[in-house]
């Protein structure tokens, strides 16, 4: 005999994309084989169509707001197309938010490909702008923030946040914002072992690679105007643009020089 469904809260899981896909058959297939009662997920899959449909370009936070206000769970789970979950992920996220109220949560990411640990969340020191991924560890670990491939917090934090700031499109560094905001109100955010996932690392992004560079570097100084003080966003330009950028262009010739330019002036024009 099947084993009975615990009572657990009610859960929307809200996923965004462009909806040419690849990888979305397979997340949408993990979630129904998730060790969960079906009745208490409500599952939204959010496209380019529904936004255009609101006369808005596509963008991960666009999406993830719009999509917000049709979620009726307990709790959201926002996560990627590119996402397969583990049969008890879902359970184990819950059950950790049970333990950690006052949390935004994430899991422990594998690369879907080489089944390699991936990073679930970030740290980042304000003055000089490096970033750190942080892997899930054995037992609950702190980070700044987690990513939002899979990110879960209530939907009374959400509303209190009053979602993401859609500034950060198209996509990085609205997780990020998210979480920094709620940390503002004591909301600490932890990567949850038990709760395992693959992920094919941000499958979306890099089928254009130059674009991706300029809108991480665009959003990363946002997201510095936004949380860093006058002196530590001075500093953090500084060392970025005079030291890391030039070495990552003329020394590794890695394409990131002129995205990184244009990040720059977008947020020039955008003061």
């Amino acid at each position: 005999m099947p084993k009975p469904y615990i009572l657990m809260p009610s859960i929307s899981i809200i996923i965004p994309t462009s909806g040419d896909s690849p990888h979305l058959e397979d997340c949408l297939s993990s979630i129904k084989k998730l060790d969960y009662n079906p009745k208490h997920i409500q599952t939204i899959v959010i496209t380019n169509r529904d936004l255009k449909k609101t006369g808005r370009s596509f963008s991960f936070s666009r999406a993830v707001n719009l999509a917000a206000t049709k979620a009726r769970g307990e709790y959201f789970l926002i996560t990627n197309d590119d996402i397969v979950f583990a049969p008890a992920s879902l359970k184990s996220l819950v059950k950790a938010k049970k333990r950690n109220p006052n949390t935004i949560l994430g899991g422990k990411l594998f690369d879907k490909t080489t089944h390699e640990p991936a990073a679930a969340g970030y740290t980042m020191n304000l003055l000089l702008g490096i970033i750190r991924p942080v892997f899930t560890g054995n037992k609950p670990t702190p980070c700044d923030w987690v990513s939002a491939c899979a990110l879960l917090l209530s939907q009374e934090l959400w509303k209190k946040l009053q979602g993401f700031d859609e500034r950060f499109a198209p996509g990085f560094f609205e997780d990020a914002d998210l979480c920094l905001r709620a940390g503002t109100l004591g909301v600490k955010s932890l990567l949850i072992p038990e709760v395992e996932l693959l992920h094919a690392q941000t499958a979306t992004f890099n089928r254009d690679k130059s674009k991706k560079y300029e809108y991480w570097y665009r959003n990363k100084i946002l997201f510095l105007r936004k949380h860093a003080s006058p002196i530590k966003l001075a500093t953090n330009l500084l060392v970025q643009y005079a030291l890391f950028t030039p070495f990552r262009g003329l020394i590794l010739h890695d394409g990131r020089f002129l995205p990184a330019l244009k990040g720059l002036t977008w947020n020039l024009k955008h003061l």
